[in-house]
């Protein structure tokens, strides 16, 4: 094995396609509720387990809550900073609800950070989901599938030196039900006596509901009392502070919100006012809080590194806002730099240089300088295309690029041929909670990414009297 195979690895099951057969298949559908297994005709979803070893597993750990540790303090400059703050260029309703988290003391995370593996098999951040990170039916589906498909958690085998080790795979992954617990803590515990918890979500997408679905069945499981909502649904309690929703049984007061749901599409709904109100008086938490919303924010890891440009180097490829790197430069230098929209998701508004002609690339910087403003553009009467929306009609705020220097990353063998591996680790409240990886051949992860389970292997010498076999199944 390689050096890179040593930490990272894909290793593939006795079964070449293990979803071809229907109960696993039903069971991914109909058990843990991941209805968008296909896209582009191609399954998205897949069993062959991805392996990381010990060592690999503590510096995974260590790179991620590092990198959440330095967006976490660039979003408490910008809060206390208007100067800074204004960098960000949010829209009023999205600082409003922010400021507020910050008043109440709601300051609860649910994030991912996504990790690329080097080409000398270390880990480097490129991006922080801090308000509403998903995947948490795949956690829970495709470690327990894997098994049922096969794979072995532990053996004992001989060594070349004659010892026997032990072999052991575990699934270090708990981010779903540790945040199910979380919210019934919200709510007050079994029951829910404080209020139920809400789950927002965009109610016209599958993929959205299956999220919402999965974690209204854990917080029942664990007593509480939970309802799906849209966002919108959200109204003043009868006291004039808290928040209901209205349900088959009535209106009931909501305690705890969760968020499928990104805070700044919420800009301009007519209940802000009562979110906030609520927010603010403690009588509503959220997870992620609202005030993630500038860690959330690409623009937190290039704050990071004007801060300090040598703590960041240590865990995040290096990154400057767009208007900081001149366009001349990105342009001669397309192959090192990767431009990205600060808040977009799943590889949307991300443009690799290396995969891009030279003639694209230099349309695609005069395009996104033409929106990186305090109007978005408008002013210039240019198109918004590459990402409007964030702000609404009247708003003065714009959009707000990175460039981000291309990380040439480790190329992993696997059952569909080489791969490049997306490691996105799960903190809950800034610790450790799991991983969620994703395959592509391309340094472009976005949503048609393979995702596996993910295991850590520890392996130790066996005691003599157990070393029986050279591959007994434990």
């Amino acid at each position: 094995m390689t050096a890179v195979a040593l930490r990272a690895r894909v290793e593939p099951l006795a079964v070449a396609d293990p979803l071809r057969l229907p109960s696993l298949e039903r069971a991914l559908q109909h058990e843990w509720l991941v209805w968008d297994a296909w896209t582009s005709g191609r399954r998205r979803v897949d069993l062959h387990p991805f392996i990381l070893s010990s060592a690999a597993h503590r510096d995974a750990i260590h790179v991620a809550e590092r990198a959440w540790s330095l967006v976490s303090a660039a979003a408490e400059r910008a809060a206390s900073d208007p100067t800074e703050r204004a960098r960000y260029r949010l829209h009023p309703d999205v600082e409003r609800l922010a400021a507020a988290a910050r008043a109440g003391g709601d300051s609860g995370s649910v994030a991912r950070v996504d990790l690329l593996l080097r080409e000398d098999g270390r880990f480097v951040a490129c991006e922080v989901n801090a308000d509403c990170p998903g995947g948490y039916n795949e956690t829970l589906a495709l470690p327990r599938l894997a098994r049922a498909a096969g794979l072995r958690l532990g053996a004992l085998r001989d060594t070349a030196s004659g010892a026997t080790s032990r072999r052991a795979l575990r699934d270090p992954t708990h981010v779903a039900g540790w945040l199910a617990d979380r919210l019934v803590e919200r709510s007050g515990g079994p029951g829910s006596p404080r209020g139920v918890v809400a789950l927002a979500y965009a109610t016209a997408y599958a993929e959205d509901l299956q999220v919402c679905a999965l974690l209204e069945r854990l917080v029942v499981e664990r007593g509480g009392r939970a309802v799906r909502v849209p966002p919108t649904a959200l109204f003043a309690a009868d006291d004039g502070e808290g928040v209901a929703v209205r349900t088959p049984t009535g209106a009931q007061r909501v305690a705890s919100l969760y968020r499928f749901y990104p805070v700044e599409w919420m800009a301009g709904q007519k209940n802000i006012d009562v979110l906030v109100r609520a927010t603010e008086k403690g009588a509503l938490a959220s997870m992620s809080s609202f005030s993630c919303i500038h860690a959330q924010s690409k623009l937190a890891m290039a704050r990071a590194f004007a801060h300090d440009p040598a703590a960041a180097a240590e865990v995040f490829a290096e990154t400057f806002a767009f208007a900081d790197v001149p366009r001349e430069r990105l342009a001669a230098e397309r192959e090192s730099w990767v431009v990205k929209r600060d808040l977009s998701r799943v590889g949307d508004h991300v443009f690799v240089g290396a995969l891009t002609t030279p003639e694209d690339f230099r349309d695609i910087l005069e395009e996104v300088a033409s929106v990186d403003t305090d109007d978005g553009g408008t002013s210039r009467g240019r198109a918004t295309d590459l990402g409007g929306g964030k702000a609404g009609p009247g708003s003065p705020t714009g959009q707000v690029w990175i460039a981000q220097r291309f990380v040439p990353q480790a190329s992993l063998a696997t059952p569909w041929g080489p791969r490049l591996v997306t490691l996105g680790v799960y903190l809950l409240d800034g610790v450790f909670a799991g991983y969620f990886a994703r395959l592509s051949p391309t340094s472009h992860c976005s949503h048609d990414a393979l995702v596996l389970p993910v295991f850590v292997e520890d392996t130790e010498l066996a005691p003599a009297a157990s070393a029986s076999g050279a591959e007994a199944g434990l």
